[in-house]
């Protein structure tokens, strides 16, 4: 089974803490502080799970959707975007790359809970923000 998690998030105490909520769990992480440095890992090995923030340097993470859609790996991951921001950027958000919004700031244990539900597995790898409106297809409104 893979268990291995990229953490990108261009602010270095987030992403450090991240790693250490991710290895807590017993999986292996690689991290990237901005969307670029995502890309070139995910063009390296295939991920169960990636937890990307939007709003980085150079390349950010829309473009990291962007790219898992035009570029598939060979075993699917779990994108959950991570992001302070409550606007209407999440509209823009692919449903059907992006698994699920956790809003900054979040609770360690949730997290924690949440990447190993979705590396052990359930079957509908949907999750939902809390207290958003989702329509039938799983989309934001």
């Amino acid at each position: 089974m893979l268990q291995r998690i990229l953490v990108a998030d261009d602010d270095q105490s987030i992403r450090r803490l991240l790693q250490k909520i991710v290895e807590r769990e017993g999986f292996e992480v690689d991290t990237a502080a901005d969307g670029s440095e995502a890309i070139a890992s995910l063009q390296e090995r295939d991920y169960a799970v990636i937890l990307l923030d939007l709003m980085m340097p150079h390349v950010n993470g829309f473009e990291v959707i962007e790219y898992l859609k035009k570029n598939p790996q060979s075993l699917k991951p779990v994108v959950l975007v991570i992001s302070a921001y409550t606007d209407q950027r999440f509209r823009d958000v692919d449903p059907d790359i992006v698994a699920g919004v956790i809003r900054k700031p979040f609770e360690v244990s949730d997290l924690a809970s949440i990447v190993r539900l979705c590396v052990t597995g359930f079957e509908e790898h949907v999750l939902r923000a809390s207290g958003d409106d989702w329509d039938s297809a799983g989309a934001p409104n």
